[in-house]
């Protein structure tokens, strides 16, 4: 049985835009992790974020740590959620095997997740993504509110577990690093290796350069599910209540919404930047730590506000015709996605241009950009000929494989 595309006239285009505003916050916030040590220094850099020289470096830093980092992630998640929601509902109406069907279409975002993982970048999703999905299986038939308390709770134990192991990290590395036992001389070395690597290595020198990391963070991602889960359930929660398929029966809804998560939001947003850029009186080695845990349960509340303020925006089809480059990006997510990292790694490592460690924070601002206005025009380009990109298709192909 052959199963076609969504037609154009029964996407929920609102969807699309949003989703194809995620992918230019995801290109904004893996910048920082493609162009430098910033994912390694993450975890072990015990002076705390300090900000860079130059205004421009300095704005461009606190912009992103503000404005995008841990809130397009969320928004992802959460239309992850919803497009599962709807995806579900579809394969019900069409009396297929939604739970199989669904599973196959998880199946190939590990599988392509892994490769892209170990190949190309440490910083994958799809695989989490893929995994994690399969606990909405369990969801899928539970009460709304239900969905609600178990994102509540399983956001803030993660914030809270995160937090205190991060801060204990920090802790434990300034404390290893003035009594001797972790030689500061160690992280110089390990840093410039990683530099040299990077920006001089030829393709298979970084994947097995890498491997070691790839392999750790493959099974790290157990420890994540905790932290995408909730995010899925809001999306599922929103598809399950009708906040999209219907705005006006939930406008007052997403007012509030709106409203509240623009102030909370802001105010979080505050707070985990300064703990995370030494901003604060907390020594630098366990503030960084607790910002970054605090900023898995505020992170979404920011990204409630890009979503609610959305919605209400393209109530009008003159402002969703207006913004339909976005959109454009937004059905081809999957294949935006991984386009990013092809780009990137070419600019970046030494198979390409090796601009790896040379990039300061503001032009890689611009780099980002310049990236996703590409995307915008290959994205609008292609979809005037075809009616979904090259990944999605062939994700498609294999989901609905001998159903």
């Amino acid at each position: 049985m052959k199963h076609r595309g969504i037609a154009p006239n029964e996407r929920i285009h609102t969807l699309d835009i949003i989703r194809g505003i995620a992918i230019l916050g995801i290109v904004l916030a893996n910048m920082m992790h493609f162009k430098s040590l910033a994912q390694l220094n993450s975890f072990i850099f015990v002076d705390g974020h300090q900000l860079p020289d130059g205004l421009f470096n300095q704005f461009s830093t606190l912009f992103i740590t503000f404005f995008v980092e841990g809130k397009f992630y969320p928004m992802f998640s959460l239309l992850f959620g919803l497009g599962f929601y709807i995806f579900y509902e579809r394969l019900l109406q069409k009396d297929l095997r939604a739970n199989r069907v669904f599973s196959r279409r998880l199946t190939f975002l590990i599988i392509l997740g892994l490769i892209h993982l170990i190949f190309f970048w440490h910083g994958d999703i799809l695989f989490t993504y893929g995994v994690t999905g399969f606990f909405l299986l369990f969801f899928i038939s539970r009460h709304p509110k239900t969905m609600m308390i178990w994102s509540v709770v399983l956001l803030a134990v993660s914030s809270l577990v995160v937090s205190f192991f991060m801060a204990m990290n920090g802790w434990f590395m300034q404390f290893g690093e003035q009594t001797g036992i972790i030689p500061a001389s160690e992280f110089q070395e390990m840093n410039e290796e990683t530099l040299t690597v990077m920006a001089e290595g030829g393709f298979w020198e970084i994947v097995g350069f890498r491997f070691s990391e790839s392999i750790f963070t493959v099974f790290g991602n157990i420890f994540v599910v905790p932290t995408i889960l909730p995010l899925f359930l809001i999306g599922l929660y929103m598809g399950k209540t009708g906040m999209f398929h219907d705005v006006g029966a939930h406008l007052g809804r997403w007012k509030k919404i709106c409203i509240h998560s623009l102030w909370i939001g802001l105010l979080f947003s505050v707070l985990t930047t300064a703990m995370m850029h030494d901003l604060t009186p907390i020594p630098a080695y366990i503030a960084y730590g607790l910002g970054f845990g605090m900023r898995i349960f505020t992170g979404p509340i920011l990204m409630l506000f890009y979503v609610s303020a959305l919605v209400l925006l393209l109530r009008k089809e003159t402002r969703q015709k207006i913004m339909k480059p976005f959109a454009s990006v937004g059905r081809m997510a999957l294949t935006n996605y991984l386009m990013q990292t092809l780009i990137l790694v070419f600019i970046f490592h030494g198979y390409g241009l090796g601009l790896f460690g040379q990039v300061g924070s503001g032009a890689g601002l611009l780099i980002s950009v310049g990236v996703y206005v590409l995307q915008i025009i290959i994205s609008t380009l292609y979809l005037k000929t075809f009616n979904q990109g090259p990944m999605e298709a062939l994700w498609r192909k294999w989901t609905y494989k001998n159903v």
